[in-house]
C-alpha cells in the first residue's frame, strides 16, 4: 500500500537529540555530570510540589538559554542506568509537568520558555523521552519493574496531551507518532528473552514447546501491551485531527511487521480491529445491523469526531498494517529482521535467525489472529454477539457463532445472520486470500496456471495469497532438523512442525465455512472462490493429525505423536464440521463432489462410542454438527443415482457414483444410533432413520411401476409424494402378509461393518470391487442392506431393542422412538414380513409393561405420556396390519397389556400363575391417563382393526344416520309434516346404560324390503347407540329361526275342528233369582221409609237430574247389549256347529314394546336390576326425558365431539422478501405465482373434499361434521395456486382411526375470515365466532336442513386412503354449551381447551432468509378454526412452523421453528434437514401431526376424545334424567313414546 513511500523511520542511533546530549556528555566527565544532572532534577522537581507538601513555586527559567543548558542535562538524566532510578524519576517528573504547558490549564512551575512557545520544547522533550524506555540490558525484576512506573508516568501524561491539548501542531503530532514508533521498535523489536509456558498465557491449543532456561526477564514483554495500546489509540487520535501522511503509515507498517513475534502485537492488533469495525459497520448497513460488543473502555478508543470516510481509510489501513497474517505460520518470514539476526551472530547457541526460543509462541499468535479475522468476518456476516471476549478465551478453537449455527433454535427464533449483510464475494475480497492461504498450511499443491481474480491483486491480503502454500520444507526445515543439539540447551531452540499451527488453520476453515453458509438465495459466488473453498476443505478433511496432545505424549517422537487414531477427530475436521452444518444444505455449485471427503470424518466421528475431539469442544456439539452433516446428505445417493463424481485430488480419473455410497451411510446412520446418548442428537438420527426407510420404500415403489432403474434424468421422472400415501384409504390398512418374504437375522442387525474411506483411492476401489462384481459376495450384501425391507427391519431391531434397554427413561427419545414406529407401521414394502410386525408389537406391549413396572418413585407425568404414546403407536401397528389378531399369541399379549392399562396389573403374571378373575383384583391403574389409552386401545381392536376404512370411508367412523334420518325410512311416517331434531327426538326413547352409553331405540319398522315382504312382521326395533368411541346404527328382529329358515312354516292355514261329542248329559235351564218371591209381600218399616226415594233426590238436585239420566242411558246401553248377547248365545246353541264361529288360528300381534324386550333380553330390567336403577348414585340403566326443552341441542353437540382427535394446518407461499400479509395472501390465487412442485406437495398432504358434503373435520366449526344439500357443493378453479383450498368450498383432509387433520390455504378473499365476518382482523372476538356457532346448534333444532348431519349421504368411496401419522387433536373444546349451563362443570371438562390455542403453519418459501421475517403472528386472524377459548390472544399463542424452501437440485430444505416446549423436536423432520420430493408430503404431514400430539401430551388438561364424549353423556344424564321409582319406570316402558 505504501511501498513507494519512503519510512520516516530513521536509525534509532540518531533519534532523541543525541548530538546535544552527546555534547554534553563529552564536556565533563561522568560522575561531575552525575552530580550535576542530579543536583539540577533534584532542584527542579523540589519546585513541582510533588515531593514536598504545600502548592508549586513559580519557575525562575526565563531564558531559551537556560532551558538549552538544563534540557541536554536533564536528557541524559533519562539515558542514566536503572541503578540511579531517583535521578530517572526526577527528570520524568519535571518533563512531564512542563509538558502541561500544551494543556489548557498549565502547572506554575512550567518556565516560562516553554509556555511561549510550547510545541517546540514539546518535541524536545518527547525525544529525550526515548532514553528512559530504551532496554538496559539484563537486569533483575525488581529493576525492570521500576523502569516500567517510569514509562507509564510518561505514557500516561502524553496521552492525556494527545488527547486533550487544543495547541499540538502538525510537526508535534508527527514527532508523537515517530517518538511512539521508536520505542516500540526499542521494547518490541528484540527477540524475546523468555517464553511464558502455558500457566503464564500461552493457550494450550497451540501445542507449543516450552521454553525455560536462566535468562534475564525482558522489559519489552513486560511494557508490550501498554506502549502498542498507546501507540494504536494515539495514532487514531491523530488520524481525526491531524492525519499522519504516507511515510508515517508506511514507518508504522514496517515497525508492525518487525514486532509480530509479540503476542500483544496481535492482540492490540484485534482490539483495535474491532473498534473500527464497529464504527464502519454501524453507518455502512444501519443500526439495526448487529453490533460487535466491546468493553466501555473500547468504546471510546474511536474519536467521536472521526469522519466516516476517515473511519473506512484507517480501518483499511490498520487491517493491513502486519502484512500477511499468515506469515505468522511461517518462523523463517518473521525471524527475518535485524534484531533476530543480531542475535543469532551474537549468540552461540542459535545458529539461525528462524531458532530463536521466542518463535514458539508463533502458533499461538498465528492463531489470536486468525481469530480476530474469524471475528471480523462474523461481524460483517451480523453473528450476533460477536466479541472479543469471546476470541480471548484460552484454548477456544471454535468461533462463538459457529457454535450457534449448529445449535438447536431457541424460543424467539432469532435469526444467525443479519438480513442486510454483504454477500459473500464481498467478504471474501476482503478476507478471503487471508482465509484460504491459512486454510491450506502444510498443504503441497501445485500452483495452477492462469490469472487470479481481479480482486486480489493489490494489498498486503493479496500479496500473501500468492505465496506457496507451505513454509515448512526446504533448506529452512533441513537446517532445523540438522542443528546440533547438546545437553538440556536443545531444548531452548525452536521446533516448530505444521501440526503446531492446525489451531488457526482451523480457524480459518471455519471462518471460510460460515462464509460460504451465510448464501442467500439465489446468491452467486464466484468459481474460483468455489474452487478455493471446495479444496481447502478436502484438504482439511483429511488431515492426518487427529489428535491434541495429551500431557505425557508431547515427550513422544512426532511420527508417534500425530498418528491417525481411532476415536479421534482433527481440529480442522472438527472445525469444518461444526461450522460448516449448511454446506450441502445450500445451493452451492459442486458441492457433491466433497461428500467422499465429509463421509470420511464421519464415520470417525458418529460410530465411535468414546471420542476424543479437540481442546474444549463438547463431545456433543461435533456430534451433533456431524448428525445435521448426515441427515443433509442422505437424500443424495436416491436424488443422484447416476451422478458420478470425481473426488477432489484424485488425478487419476476415476469416479464414484453417489448411489453407491447409500450403503456407507445407512450403516453409519445405524451405527452412530446405537452409540448415541444425547437426547437431542438421538432424536435427529431417528428422523433421518425414518427418511431413509420411507424414501427407499417409495424409490423402489416408483422402480417397480416405471420397470426400469432410475437414469440420469431421473428428476423429470420424479413421481408426486401424494402418491404414497392418499391415492386410496384402502391400501395401508388392508396389505396382506407376503410368506415368502425373507427375513434378517437377529445378529445382523448392525453389524455390518461401515466401509472407511482412508483416501480417496481406497475410497473408489472399495466401491468398485463390491458393487460391480459379480460373483462376489460382498455385492448383494451392500445391495440389499440399505433395500426398503432391510431398513425396516433394522430399524424395529434397533428401536425397540432401544427403547426398552436404554431409552426408556428419556421422555423425549422415547417419543421420537414411537413416532419412529408409528410411521414404519404405515408403509407398504412389497417384501413385508408379518414376524417382524408381530416382534414389533410384542416388544411395545413389553415396552409398555416395563414402564408400567417401574418403581413407583419413578412414575411421574413424562413417564405416563411415554405410555399413554406407546399404546397409540400399537393402536396404529393393529390398525395397519390387521391380521396380526389372529395369531392367538400376538392377540393375548396385547390384551393382557390392555388390562395391565386399564386395572393396573394383569391376571396372569406368568403362565404357569393360576389367573385371577376381575372381582379380585384391586382397579389400580397407573394413572387416568393410561387407563383412558388402554380402553382407546381396546377400542381399536374391537371395533376398527380389520374394518377401517368403513362403508362410510376414511372421513367418518360413526355412522352418518341420525334420528331425522331414519324416521324419513319409517312406515308410519307420511312425509307431509315438517320434521326437526326435537320432533324426531320424540319418536325415540333414549337409556344411558352403564353411565356412558346412550341407546336411542326406536319402535317403528323402518319401511325396508324385510318388513314389506314377510306376512309375518317380527318384533323389530332400530338402536342408535351413541359410546365415548362413536355412533352406530342397529336394526334388530326378535327371531325364533335364522334368517334362512323364515320361509318355512311349521303349522297350516286351517287345522280342522275335532270331532263333536253328542253324549253332552241332560241340560237344565234354571233362572237365576236373586230376592225371594215373597220380598214384594213384605211390608215397610219406619227404618226402610228413612231413605229418600229416588225420585225425591233427583227432583231436589238439578245435578243429580243430570246424573240420572247418563246413568239411565248407561243401563239402556248395556240392557241392549245384553240382550244381543243373549241373542247371539241362542243362535249358537241352537244351530250346531256354526260355521262364523268355528275354531279359526288367532291373527298375528303387529304390536310390541320392542324397546322392553331389548332391554329386558340384555339384562336391564330384571328386579336387582332395576331396584339398583332406582337406588344406585351410578345407575345402569337411566331413562332420559327427550321432550324437555335443549334435549335435541346437546345430543346434536355430542354427535359433533368427534371421536377422533382433530387437527388444522394452515399452508401459506411466501415469495422472495414479502413480509405484508395481504401479500403472502395473495400469492395462492393463481398457479402462475407460485412453484411448480407446490401445487404436487399440496396433494401430497391430503385429498380433497368439498366442505358442505364432507362429515369429517374441515378446518372451522361452522363447516365440520355437517352434511349439507348439493347445491352448496361449488367447484374449484383449475387455475388456482392453493386457493382452493381456503376452506369456503374445499379443504385438504387426511384422516386415519385415530386422528383427522384439515390442511387449509387461507386465500385473501375467500379465506375463513370471509365467510366468518365476526372473526376477521381480530383474533380476540373468537368467542363471537363460538357463540355463533352455538346459536346456529341451538337454532338447528326448529328444522332445516342445512345443519343436517345426513340429509343427503354422499357416496362411499373406496379407493380413498389414508397414510400414517400419530393422531391429533382440536375437538376438545364444547361446541357451544347453552346458556343455562354455562357455568356447570363436569371433570376436566372445562379445561379441555387448553390445548387448542396453537397454531400449526407449512410455509414455502422462495428465498430461506425469509423465515426470520414471517409475519406469524399477523396471520393469526386468518387461521381462527373456532376451538380457541374466548381469551385466547395473540401474545398466548403457540405457532409451530415447518418451513420448506426448494433447492435447485430438486431437494427441499426443512426449518422448523416454535418447539420449544419440554416435549419439543416433534419427529420424523429436523431443523436443517434436507428431503426429497418424493416423501416431502409425507413427512410434513407427520411432522404437523406429531407436533400437535406433543402439545397435547404436555397439557395437564387434555382430554382423550373417548373420555370428553363419556363427559358430555354424563352432563346429559345429569339435566334429563327421568325421575322415577320402580312402578312409574314400568309405566314408562308400556307406554308409547308419543303419548
Amino acid at each position: 500500500m505504501f511501498s513507494d513511500w519512503p519510512s520516516e523511520l530513521v536509525p534509532q542511533q540518531g533519534w532523541g537529540d543525541e548530538a546535544a546530549i552527546s555534547a554534553f556528555k563529552d564536556a565533563i566527565p561522568w560522575t561531575v555530570g552525575r552530580d550535576f544532572v542530579a543536583g539540577t532534577a533534584k532542584h527542579l522537581a523540589g519546585s513541582l510540589g510533588l515531593t514536598k507538601p504545600g502548592p508549586p513555586t513559580k519557575s525562575k527559567i526565563i531564558h531559551d538559554k537556560q532551558l538549552q543548558v538544563l534540557m541536554p542535562a536533564l536528557g541524559h538524566g533519562l539515558s542514566f542506568p536503572l541503578s540511579e532510578i531517583d535521578i530517572l524519576r526526577d527528570c520524568v517528573n519535571v518533563y512531564c509537568e512542563w509538558l502541561s504547558a500544551l494543556l489548557p490549564n498549565p502547572k506554575s512551575s512550567v518556565p516560562s520558555p516553554i509556555l511561549n512557545d510550547p510545541n517546540h520544547y514539546a518535541r524536545i522533550i518527547i525525544n529525550h523521552f526515548y532514553y528512559l524506555f530504551v532496554p538496559r540490558g539484563a537486569q533483575g525484576p525488581d529493576v525492570i519493574n521500576r523502569q516500567a512506573v517510569l514509562c507509564h508516568r510518561v505514557l500516561r501524561t502524553l496521552q492525556n496531551i494527545a488527547q486533550n491539548s487544543p495547541y499540538l501542531s502538525e510537526d508535534t503530532w508527527q514527532t508523537l507518532l515517530m517518538f511512539l514508533l521508536h520505542i516500540n521498535s526499542a521494547l518490541l523489536s528484540p527477540p524475546t528473552v523468555k517464553v511464558p509456558d502455558e500457566s503464564e498465557g500461552a493457550p494450550s491449543s497451540t501445542l507449543s514447546l516450552n521454553f525455560t532456561g536462566d535468562v534475564a526477564e525482558d522489559a519489552g514483554e513486560q511494557l508490550c501491551e501498554r506502549v502498542l495500546s498507546v501507540l494504536f489509540e494515539t495514532w487514531l487520535l491523530a488520524c481525526a485531527r491531524c492525519f499522519p501522511p504516507p511515510p508515517l503509515w508506511n514507518a508504522l507498517r514496517e515497525s508492525c511487521q518487525r514486532w509480530r513475534h509479540r503476542a500483544g502485537l496481535i492482540e492490540q492488533w484485534n482490539r483495535i480491529n474491532f473498534a473500527l469495525t464497529r464504527k464502519l459497520i454501524c453507518f455502512m448497513y444501519g443500526s439495526s445491523f448487529p453490533e460487535i460488543s466491546i468493553s466501555e473502555d473500547d468504546l471510546n478508543i474511536i474519536p467521536t469526531n472521526m469522519s466516516k470516510d476517515c473511519i473506512a481509510q484507517v480501518w483499511y489501513r490498520i487491517l493491513h498494517i502486519i502484512g500477511n497474517p499468515v506469515d505468522l505460520s511461517r518462523h523463517t518470514v518473521i525471524s527475518k529482521t535485524p534484531a533476530f539476526l543480531k542475535y543469532a551472530i551474537s549468540s552461540a547457541l542459535v545458529i539461525e535467525p528462524s531458532q530463536h526460543p521466542c518463535l514458539q509462541m508463533l502458533p499461538s499468535i498465528f492463531l489470536t489472529a486468525m481469530k480476530g479475522i474469524s471475528g471480523l468476518v462474523d461481524a460483517f456476516l451480523g453473528v450476533p454477539n460477536t466479541s472479543l471476549d469471546n476470541l480471548n478465551q484460552k484454548g477456544r478453537q471454535i468461533s462463538p457463532s459457529s457454535v450457534s449455527l449448529s445449535s438447536e433454535s431457541k424460543d424467539n427464533a432469532a435469526r444467525l445472520l443479519a438480513n442486510g449483510r454483504p454477500k459473500c464475494n464481498s467478504i471474501l475480497h476482503l478476507f478471503g486470500p487471508w482465509l484460504f492461504e491459512a486454510a491450506l498450511i502444510n498443504c503441497n499443491l501445485q500452483a495452477s496456471p492462469g490469472s487470479q481474480h481481479k480482486s486480489d491483486a493489490g494489498g498486503g491480503a493479496s500479496s500473501g495469497a500468492r505465496r506457496p502454500v507451505s513454509g515448512f520444507g526446504g533448506e529452512v526445515a533441513k537446517k532445523t532438523t540438522d542443528a546440533p543439539a547438546s545437553g538440556d540447551h536443545s531444548e531452548r531452540l525452536t521446533n516448530l512442525m505444521p501440526q503446531h499451527f492446525q489451531g488457526g488453520r482451523a480457524e480459518a476453515l471455519g471462518a471460510l465455512c460460515r462464509i460460504f453458509c451465510s448464501k442467500k438465495t439465489g446468491e452467486e459466488i464466484l468459481p474460483v472462490y468455489l474452487a478455493r473453498f471446495y479444496i481447502a476443505l478436502h484438504q482439511g478433511l483429511r488431515e492426518s493429525d487427529t489428535a491434541i496432545l495429551s500431557p505425557h505424549e508431547s515427550s513422544q517422537p512426532p511420527t508417534q505423536r500425530y498418528s491417525t487414531k481411532a476415536g479421534m477427530c482433527s481440529e480442522t475436521a472438527a472445525s469444518v464440521l461444526v461450522n460448516g452444518v449448511d454446506l450441502f444444505r445450500l445451493d452451492l455449485q459442486g458441492v457433491v463432489s466433497l461428500v467422499p471427503s465429509v463421509l470420511g470424518v464421519l464415520e470417525c466421528v458418529l460410530p465411535e462410542g468414546e471420542l476424543s475431539t479437540p481442546l474444549q469442544l463438547p463431545v456433543t456439539l461435533l456430534r451433533r454438527a456431524a448428525t445435521h452433516i448426515l441427515l443433509s446428505i442422505l437424500p443424495l445417493p436416491l436424488h443422484f443415482q447416476g451422478l458420478q463424481v470425481k473426488e477432489i485430488g484424485n488425478n487419476s480419473g476415476e469416479r464414484l457414483a453417489l448411489s453407491h455410497l447409500r450403503p456407507q451411510l445407512v450403516n453409519l446412520l445405524t451405527n452412530a444410533l446405537q452409540v448415541e446418548t444425547d437426547p437431542s442428537n438421538t432424536q435427529m438420527l431417528l428422523g433421518g432413520l425414518l427418511f431413509c426407510v420411507q424414501d427407499a420404500a417409495l424409490c423402489e415403489v416408483m422402480d417397480s411401476i416405471s420397470q426400469h432403474n432410475f437414469s440420469t434424468d431421473r428428476d423429470h421422472n420424479i413421481m408426486s409424494s401424494g402418491a404414497s400415501d392418499t391415492v386410496s384409504s384402502h391400501g395401508d390398512y388392508n396389505s396382506l402378509l407376503d410368506e415368502a418374504c425373507e427375513v434378517l437375522p437377529e445378529g445382523g442387525l448392525g453389524q455390518m461393518s461401515a466401509t472407511s474411506f482412508p483416501s480417496s483411492s481406497t475410497t473408489t476401489t472399495t466401491h468398485a470391487t463390491m458393487l460391480t462384481t459379480t460373483d462376489g459376495e460382498a455385492t448383494p450384501i451392500l445391495e440389499d442392506s440399505d433395500s426398503a425391507h432391510a431398513l425396516f427391519v433394522r430399524s424395529i431391531y434397533l428401536v425397540c431393542h432401544r427403547l426398552i434397554s436404554s431409552w426408556k427413561s428419556d421422555v423425549n427419545v422415547s417419543l421420537a422412538g414411537l413416532e419412529l414406529l408409528s410411521g414404519l407401521a404405515r408403509l407398504s414394502i412389497a417384501e413385508q414380513d408379518g414376524l417382524e410386525c408381530k416382534r414389533a408389537v410384542k416388544w411395545l406391549c413389553d415396552y409398555i409393561a416395563s414402564q408400567c413396572y417401574r418403581p413407583p418413585r419413578a412414575h411421574s407425568k413424562d413417564l405416563h405420556s411415554t405410555i399413554v404414546a406407546a399404546f397409540h403407536c400399537a393402536s396404529v401397528w393393529l390398525v395397519a396390519h390387521p391380521y396380526l389378531l389372529q395369531d392367538k399369541e400376538c392377540l393375548a399379549t396385547v390384551l393382557e397389556v390392555v388390562e395391565l392399562g386399564i386395572s393396573g396389573s394383569k391376571s396372569q403374571v406368568k403362565s404357569s400363575d393360576a389367573p385371577r378373575l376381575k372381582h379380585e383384583k384391586e382397579l389400580k391403574p397407573a394413572s387416568m391417563r393410561v387407563r383412558d389409552a388402554a380402553e382407546a386401545l381396546l377400542s381399536c381392536v374391537l371395533s376398527q382393526v380389520g374394518t377401517f376404512p368403513s362403508v362410510c370411508g376414511a372421513e367418518s367412523l360413526s355412522s352418518l344416520l341420525d334420528e331425522m334420518t331414519l324416521l324419513r325410512h319409517c312406515n308410519t311416517w307420511g312425509g307431509s309434516d315438517q320434521l326437526t331434531r326435537d320432533s324426531a327426538a320424540q319418536h325415540f326413547r333414549y337409556f344411558v346404560a352403564q353411565n356412558s352409553i346412550m341407546l336411542a331405540l326406536l319402535e317403528q319398522p323402518l319401511g325396508n324390503h324385510q318388513v314389506c315382504t314377510l306376512p309375518d312382521p317380527q318384533p323389530t326395533v332400530t338402536a342408535l347407540i351413541r359410546g365415548p368411541f362413536g355412533r352406530v346404527a342397529w336394526t334388530m328382529q326378535l327371531r325364533h329361526l335364522p334368517r334362512h329358515k323364515s320361509s318355512a312354516k311349521l303349522y297350516t292355514v286351517n287345522p280342522g275342528r275335532p270331532l263333536p261329542m253328542n253324549d253332552v248329559g241332560i241340560k237344565h235351564n234354571v233362572k237365576p233369582k236373586y230376592f225371594p218371591d215373597s220380598v214384594e209381600r213384605i211390608p215397610l218399616c219406619k227404618a226402610d221409609k228413612s231413605v229418600p226415594s229416588l225420585e225425591s233426590v233427583i227432583m231436589n238436585e238439578e245435578k243429580s237430574t243430570l246424573e240420572h239420566e247418563k246413568l239411565l242411558q248407561i243401563l239402556d246401553h248395556q240392557i241392549a247389549f245384553e240382550e244381543n248377547v243373549q241373542r247371539q248365545v241362542e243362535r249358537e246353541t241352537s244351530e250346531y256347529p256354526d260355521v262364523e264361529t268355528e275354531c279359526v288360528a288367532p291373527s298375528l300381534c303387529h304390536e310390541f314394546q320392542t324397546a322392553r324386550l331389548l332391554l329386558s333380553h340384555f339384562g336391564f330390567l330384571s328386579l336387582d336390576a332395576l331396584q339398583e336403577s332406582v337406588e344406585s348414585a351410578v345407575p345402569s340403566l337411566v331413562a332420559l326425558d327427550s321432550s324437555m326443552a335443549g334435549f335435541a341441542r346437546d345430543l346434536e353437540i355430542l354427535d359433533n365431539t368427534n371421536n377422533r382427535t382433530v387437527d388444522t394446518a394452515h399452508v401459506f407461499y411466501v415469495q422472495a422478501g414479502q413480509t405484508a400479509p395481504l401479500d403472502i395472501l395473495s400469492n395462492v390465487v393463481s398457479c402462475s405465482s407460485v412453484h411448480p412442485h407446490f401445487m404436487e406437495f399440496l396433494n401430497g398432504l391430503g385429498w380433497t373434499v368439498n366442505v358442505h358434503q364432507h362429515p369429517g373435520w374441515t378446518g372451522h366449526v361452522s363447516t365440520a361434521f355437517s352434511v349439507t344439500p348439493q347445491s352448496q357443493e361449488g367447484t374449484i378453479d383449475s387455475n388456482h395456486g392453493g386457493s382452493g383450498f381456503s376452506g369456503k368450498t374445499h379443504v385438504l383432509y387426511w384422516s386415519d382411526a385415530l386422528s383427522e387433520m384439515a390442511f387449509v390455504v387461507p386465500a385473501p378473499s375467500q379465506g375463513l375470515t370471509a365467510c366468518h365476518p365476526s372473526s376477521s382482523g381480530n383474533i380476540n372476538t373468537v368467542g363471537l365466532v363460538l357463540d355463533s356457532y352455538d346459536k346456529a346448534v341451538s337454532g338447528g333444532g326448529g328444522g332445516g336442513s342445512g345443519s343436517e348431519r345426513s340429509d343427503s349421504l354422499p357416496p362411499c368411496d373406496a379407493d380413498v386412503e389414508g397414510s400414517s401419522s400419530i393422531s391429533s387433536h382440536a375437538s376438545q373444546t364444547s361446541y357451544g354449551q347453552g346458556s343455562e349451563n354455562r357455568s356447570r362443570k363436569f371433570g376436566r371438562q372445562t379445561s379441555a381447551v387448553a390445548c387448542s390455542d396453537h397454531k400449526v403453519y407449512i410455509v414455502w418459501l422462495e428465498s430461506f432468509d425469509d423465515c426470520y421475517t414471517f409475519p406469524a403472528l399477523e396471520l393469526l386472524p386468518e387461521t381462527v378454526t373456532g376451538l380457541e377459548s374466548s381469551s385466547w390472544k395473540d401474545k398466548e399463542a403457540m405457532v409451530y412452523i415447518i418451513f420448506i424452501h426448494a433447492l435447485t437440485n430438486g431437494l427441499f430444505r426443512i426449518r422448523l421453528q416454535g418447539q420449544n416446549a419440554k416435549l419439543n423436536m416433534a419427529g420424523p423432520l429436523v431443523d436443517g434437514q434436507v428431503v426429497s420430493r418424493r416423501v416431502l408430503g409425507t413427512l410434513v404431514r407427520q411432522t404437523a401431526l406429531n407436533m400437535c400430539r406433543r402439545r397435547r401430551l404436555e397439557s395437564d388438561s387434555y382430554q382423550p376424545p373417548h373420555v370428553r364424549r363419556k363427559l358430555r353423556i354424563q352432563e346429559m344424564v345429569q339435566k334429563y334424567r327421568y325421575e322415577m321409582n320402580e312402578p312409574e319406570f314400568y309405566t314408562h316402558l308400556f307406554t308409547s313414546p308419543l303419548c
